[in-house]
C-alpha cells in the first residue's frame, strides 16, 4: 500500500498537516489500494516505480493510476478529466491550509491544461501523473506531505 499513497499524493502535495489529516488520508488511500491493485494487475514494479517517483512503463501500472484518478474524481469512467470532482475532493485541504490548496489546484489546472490526452484513460493518467511530478517541483515543501504519509504507513506495518 506504500506506493498507493505515493500515487494519490502526487495532487496532495501540501507542508505542515496534521497527524490526523495525514492518518485520516493514509486510511483512505489504502482501502482504495484493496480494489485498485487487484483490478489492474499492477506489478510489484509497477509499485516500485511509482515509490521512486516514476511513471510505471506498463499499461497495468498506469492503469493503477487511472483508478485512484477514479476514485479520487481526478477522471471520470470513460477517462475524460473531472475538473468539478476533483476540485470537490480537495475541500479537506482547502479547510486544513488555503495556501497550500491554492498551490494544489494551480499544479492541477496546468496539469489538466498541459498534458497530453490520450484515447486511452489509463495513458491520460500518467501523462497527468508526469506534469504533476513536475509541476509539483515548484510547490514548496511537497514532498513532506509523501514524505509524512510514506512514513505513516511504514511505520505502520503496512505494504
Amino acid at each position: 500500500m506504500k506506493s498507493l499513497v505515493i500515487v494519490a499524493s502526487l495532487f496532495l502535495a501540501v507542508n505542515a498537516l496534521d497527524k490526523e489529516f495525514i492518518d485520516n488520508f493514509v486510511t483512505k488511500v489504502k482501502a482504495i489500494g484493496e480494489e485498485c491493485i487487484p483490478e489492474t494487475s499492477a506489478s510489484k514494479d509497477d509499485i516500485n516505480n511509482l515509490l521512486s517517483f516514476t511513471v510505471p512503463s506498463s499499461h497495468e501500472g498506469k492503469c493503477l493510476i487511472f483508478c485512484f484518478h477514479k476514485h479520487f474524481h481526478i477522471q471520470n469512467e470513460d477517462g475524460s478529466l473531472d475538473k468539478a470532482g476533483a476540485l470537490q475532493a480537495l475541500q479537506p485541504l482547502k479547510e486544513h491550509d488555503s495556501d497550500v490548496y491554492d498551490k494544489v489546484v494551480k499544479v492541477f489546472q496546468t496539469c489538466a491544461d498541459q498534458a497530453a490526452t490520450d484515447s486511452d484513460p489509463c495513458i491520460y493518467s500518467a501523462n497527468l501523473v508526469e506534469c504533476a511530478l513536475k509541476e509539483g517541483k515548484a510547490v514548496p515543501k511537497s514532498e513532506s506531505f509523501v514524505k509524512a504519509t510514506y512514513l505513516r504507513l511504514v511505520t505502520d506495518g503496512t505494504a
